[in-house]
């Protein structure tokens, strides 16, 4: 895997940030958290130490996590953890994803099969501040940056929140690729966690500089985005509103759905919000699907998440539907979806930062 002139000239305008961030690390909140967070997973993530981890220590790794931001109540998180997979097999797990014998690859691909509710984001997050020198973080802040970078026809998987073992192994051998470029500008000793921290400001600086683009680039077409990255984010979003999300979720017979949100009012029972997500499929099977989920009486709404022109072309299927069914359906355009979730994350890290609530997990805060 190599670096182009072209990636080496994008990644060239980033250079001088990254080196005055470094020349004030000692005044640098940012850089002195994860410091800090690395010594805190020493201690918590050792094998010595997971073999007595406690819920409370348990708590205090994920909590900690920046893909634990979005969560107001970690608490809540927790406990749904624990309650989903057992505090016996999440040790179990944690310990073989950080120490086993096998490769990242397959480390990463068990740990994934075995545990619910904890994604790409948390489990590479885990791995490179256990492992700084061989495991990178894949979350949304750097997948943006490698796009402004113009990596992704390296990484083809860009765009995707959720990757396999074989692509977080291609994403690892890429930063090992960048880490090389950046000693060419003198900048020596940077582990993974700190590359993370490079990506990080180039995503801050996304839109300060121009990014040379190749030529004759193909513009993609309008319905080309990834369906499981729009999933992800309406669970994110979901969550962060105060729902239960989840996805692929079975809500009436032969009707599975991509994602619902449901909440419980008082003692009065359980409302859900049913999304489809509709990329290149057929629009009868959507139709059907919908018109089965509304069987679920609990269905207050059966949302349907598109390009703009393929819910120009749904709302024309569905305007010639009984009035009961056209009444509950809702129309959202995947880049209303995908801004909702940038703008929830952006304000989750700064409400966050405020720590107006504290929790005995937050002791980074």
């Amino acid at each position: 895997m190599n670096l182009s002139d072209h990636h080496r000239q994008n990644l060239e305008r980033f250079v001088p940030i990254f080196r005055d961030a470094l020349a004030r690390a000692e005044q640098n909140e940012e850089l002195l958290e994860r410091f800090a967070r690395q010594q805190l997973y020493k201690q918590l993530l050792s094998p010595e130490a997971l073999r007595q981890m406690t819920e409370l220590e348990f708590g205090q790794v994920i909590g900690s996590l920046w893909a634990s931001r979005q969560w107001g109540n970690k608490r809540y998180l927790i406990e749904r953890l624990i309650a989903e997979n057992g505090m016996r097999a999440l040790v179990k797990h944690l310990h073989d994803l950080l120490w086993g014998r096998e490769t990242v690859e397959q480390r990463y691909n068990t740990f994934r099969r075995a545990i619910k509710g904890l994604g790409a984001a948390s489990i590479t997050e885990l791995l490179a501040f256990v492992h700084p020198n061989a495991c990178g973080i894949w979350n949304d802040k750097a997948r943006i940056a490698l796009n402004v970078l113009g990596l992704q026809d390296i990484l083809p998987f860009t765009r995707k929140p959720q990757i396999s073992g074989d692509e977080y192994q291609k994403f690892n051998a890429l930063l090992a690729c960048l880490r090389d470029a950046l000693a060419q500008f003198d900048l020596t000793d940077v582990d993974f966690p700190m590359l993370d921290y490079f990506l990080y400001l180039i995503w801050e600086q996304r839109g300060a500089e121009p990014i040379t683009a190749r030529p004759a680039e193909a513009t993609p077409a309008a319905d080309d985005f990834d369906h499981e990255e729009v999933v992800e984010n309406l669970i994110k979003i979901g969550q962060w509103l105060g729902f239960t999300a989840e996805k692929e979720k079975m809500v009436a017979r032969g009707a599975r759905v991509d994602a619902i949100w449901q909440a419980r009012i008082a003692n009065l029972g359980v409302v859900t919000y049913v999304f489809e997500v509709q990329r290149r499929g057929s629009v009868d099977s959507l139709i059907l699907n919908l018109q089965r989920a509304q069987n679920n009486p609990t269905v207050q709404r059966l949302i349907v998440v598109a390009s703009a022109a393929s819910l120009d072309r749904i709302r024309g299927e569905i305007a010639s539907l009984p009035e009961s069914f056209r009444k509950l359906v809702g129309f959202m355009e995947v880049q209303a979806v995908l801004r909702a979730n940038e703008l929830i994350s952006e304000l989750a890290e700064i409400i966050g930062r405020l720590a107006l609530v504290r929790s005995e997990f937050d002791i980074l805060s």
